[in-house]
């Protein structure tokens, strides 16, 4: 290490000191831009009259129409009835997988704790789709088969309905992310309450409910919380199932008050701003919360003994393994089905399988050209949030520059933003602000909404592993003549480069299967595959969709896999 730096140039020595500061203030200014600004131009343009481009002048009159919006009502009763639903029923899953997994003797816990990280990455609308095909209405797999074994007239189970759409959330995203986010927490727990628990007399569940959960319930509380804030900011499987159930949740009538002709712009950013108003105090009790109820699990007499399950532990491990196929190797293979298909859903024609969906698939020059952007899209977002990424945890963590405090505080803003506001509020700056207006309808503008939308958990992750490289190396690169540039461009980024990777593939899996960050703005030539299959399916094109879903969910899981890999092998599982 002191070689390398007692052997600097001179040059070196005397020039890269100031890119410090310079990339601090660069960044900042950066990140407070595309954080703030967008918003302060939705508060701005609810007070526009007028259409898109159409300005008639200044009032209260989007304001009072959004308010008058007859299905407002209903969509707040929605947004919040479907997301304390499903965080309640995965908070009982969640916390009872991740203490299976991290504390007990379960045959092949590994393995299972993997098979809810593919499941955390499964993309919402291929898996959506695999699901009409099973619970679509009478003509689905399962409701076909109950109604020919007699055990129902009707529909054994719709998905076109509020449970269906809180089962699919569970399946997709709302458990696994429980039990990614708890399972770590337990495996640091001492053990030792266990065990006194289990001498005492008390049995595996009264353990679990009168000790574990007891001790872990501010680290529970934090994650429910954070779960609840995701919820209330879901669109797209509202947007596909909710329609023929009637059911409208906020992200949904926001994005179609933009999409119906001509747009209510006005009337969108008010009910904007009213969803940011409406989640900001689930933000700030989460922050309250968690920085009032610190506590410590490692003590000095640390145990990581596992618990025993004795014979249920087979039967456990049976379970979980049929719920991860569910979750996983299920709406594969089902989508693989429906793409075969002659008619989608339809399987008592003489003869409902043919090719010729895929051969009419793969010479479509929209598809085509959707693949295109979406591996561009993943590209260019997981090399621009690699870098991004890296550049705000080293200037938060490792810096006493001023404002980096707030710095911190603006990479955690893009958490309260739903995609669908963000996708809103991006329309409006890259077709208002001058300087920015030649980037409207580029890949600039979604890698731009990506990153945003991504920054959070990036910034987090890369801060875990910068968390876990000794100060001492940094100063003894500075003593040697180092600037901190080069300590570290040399030092530190060769240190945290799986963690750095990690971050890329993940913001790389974002970005090929998100929906509500670019579904205001990827259309015409940019427009990726998961808008692509939107379109399709809203279009009733469910056959082509389905080609489109098995061609996005076969990217993500090859990127999530690597992740998980790298992750694994560097260490950073479980941080």
């Amino acid at each position: 290490m002191s070689e390398v730096a007692l052997n600097l140039p001179e040059r070196r020595r005397l020039r890269l000191p100031t890119l410090g500061p310079v990339a601090y203030v660069l960044l900042f200014a950066v990140v407070a831009f595309f954080v703030v600004y967008p918003v302060v131009t939705l508060l701005f343009n609810s007070f526009k009259l007028g259409g898109l481009g159409q300005e008639t002048g200044v009032g209260l009159g989007n304001w009072l129409a959004a308010f008058q919006h007859q299905q407002l009502r209903d969509a707040i009763y929605y947004t919040l009835s479907l997301s304390f639903t499903r965080q309640a029923v995965s908070f009982v899953l969640g916390v009872a997988i991740a203490w299976l997994v991290a504390r007990t003797n379960l045959p092949g816990r590994g393995w299972i704790e993997v098979g809810f990280w593919i499941a955390l990455f499964m993309p919402a609308l291929p898996v959506t789709m695999s699901w009409l095909l099973l619970a679509g209405g009478r003509s689905g797999i399962i409701n076909a088969w109950a109604i020919n074994l007699g055990l129902t007239e009707g529909t054994l189970f719709d998905i076109y309905s509020y449970w269906g759409i809180i089962w699919v959330h569970l399946v997709t995203a709302t458990l696994p992310v429980k039990v990614f986010l708890l399972a770590p927490a337990f495996r640091n727990m001492d053990a030792a309450l266990e065990e006194s628990a289990r001498t005492c007399g008390s049995g595996l569940i009264g353990t679990l409910m009168r000790i574990v959960v007891p001790i872990m319930i501010p680290t529970i509380i934090v994650v429910m919380l954070l779960g609840l804030i995701r919820s209330m900011q879901a669109f797209e499987v509202e947007l596909i199932l909710g329609s023929r159930a009637g059911i409208e949740v906020y992200s949904t009538i926001i994005y179609h008050a933009m999409t119906q002709e001509p747009p209510l712009q006005g009337v969108a950013s008010v009910m904007s701003i009213t969803f940011l108003v409406l989640i900001v105090p689930f933000v700030l009790l989460q922050q309250w919360y968690t920085a009032r109820n610190t506590h410590a699990t490692v003590g000095g007499k640390f145990s990581t003994r596992i618990q025993d399950l004795g014979a249920w532990k087979w039967p456990i491990f049976a379970v979980l393994v049929l719920l991860l196929l569910i979750m996983t190797v299920l709406p594969a293979v089902i989508l693989v089905i429906g793409s075969f298909m002659k008619l989608f859903g339809q399987f008592n024609l003489p003869n409902p399988w043919t090719t010729r969906h895929w051969e009419a698939a793969l010479t479509r020059h929209d598809l085509r050209q959707s693949l295109m952007n979406t591996l561009y899209l993943g590209a260019g977002s997981a090399l621009v949030g690699m870098a991004m990424f890296s550049g705000l945890a080293y200037f938060v963590a490792r810096t006493r520059y001023a404002g980096r405090r707030t710095l911190d505080l603006f990479t955690w803003l893009p958490t309260v933003v739903p995609g669908i506001v963000i996708s809103l509020a991006f329309l409006q700056v890259f077709t208002s602000t001058g300087f920015l207006r030649p980037l409207y309808g580029t890949m600039w503008v979604l890698i731009i909404a990506v990153v945003l939308g991504s920054m959070t958990v990036g910034v987090q992750i890369v801060k875990g592993a910068l968390g876990q490289i000794n100060n001492e190396l940094e100063e003894a690169s500075w003593i040697s003549g180092a600037s901190r540039f080069y300590t570290f461009r040399r030092v530190i980024l060769p240190l945290i480069a799986p963690a750095v990777i990690v971050v890329g593939l993940q913001v790389f899996a974002t970005a090929v299967s998100v929906v509500g960050l670019v579904a205001l703005l990827g259309v015409g030539r940019t427009q990726p595959l998961s808008i692509l299959q939107l379109v399709y399916m809203d279009s009733g094109r469910f056959e082509t969709a389905t080609i489109i879903g098995l061609l996005v969910l076969v990217i993500t899981i090859i990127a999530a896999l690597l992740a998980r890999f790298i992750g694994d092998r560097a260490g950073l599982r479980g941080r």
